[in-house]
C-alpha cells in the first residue's frame, strides 16, 4: 500500500529534477542573431538560462589549444573534439572557449583533454560573436 501511494510522488520528483546539462550542449544552444546596415553591423545572443544558472561554479571538459607558444600558460582555448580547433582542425570553426586561468599552469600538448573549473562570464556586446568565457581556471584532476 506505502509503495503504491509513494510511487507517484517518487515519480513526480524525478521528473521535476532536469537531468545535469550537458556544458558544451548548452554553449552550441547560444543562438544569434545578426543585424546589418550599411554603416554597422551587430549580433544578439541569446544565451539559454540553463547556461546562466552554471555561470558561478561552472566545470567543462574539453580539448587544449594553445593561442601562444608559451612554457607556461594564462589563455587557451577549450574544444569539444580536437577537430574543432579553430587553426588546425578538419570541421571548421566549431565552438571554443576561452579560458583564463587563475594562475599560469605549465603547457601540454595540443589536443591534450583537460577539465577546468572557473567562473563562466557572459560576454553581451554587440560587436563580437564570443557569448561566453571562462575566468579564474583551475584545472581539475
Amino acid at each position: 500500500m506505502i509503495q503504491r501511494l509513494l510511487a507517484p510522488a517518487l515519480l513526480a520528483c524525478a521528473m521535476a529534477t532536469p537531468a545535469l546539462a550537458d556544458p558544451w550542449d548548452l554553449i552550441t544552444a547560444i543562438e544569434y542573431s545578426e543585424t546589418e546596415t550599411e554603416t554597422s553591423w551587430s549580433v544578439k545572443k541569446t544565451v539559454p538560462d540553463a547556461l546562466r544558472a552554471m555561470a558561478g561554479d561552472f566545470e567543462i571538459t574539453g580539448y587544449y589549444v594553445p593561442v601562444e607558444a608559451q612554457a607556461y600558460v594564462s589563455t587557451y582555448l577549450l574544444v569539444p573534439d580536437p577537430a574543432d580547433c579553430p587553426f588546425c582542425g578538419t570541421n571548421g570553426y566549431g565552438p571554443a572557449l576561452e579560458v583564463a586561468m587563475k594562475r599560469p599552469m605549465p603547457d601540454v600538448p595540443e589536443a591534450t583533454r583537460i577539465t577546468v573549473r572557473g567562473t563562466l562570464n557572459f560576454d553581451d556586446s554587440p560587436e563580437t560573436y564570443r557569448a561566453v568565457f571562462l575566468t579564474d581556471g583551475v584545472l581539475v584532476d
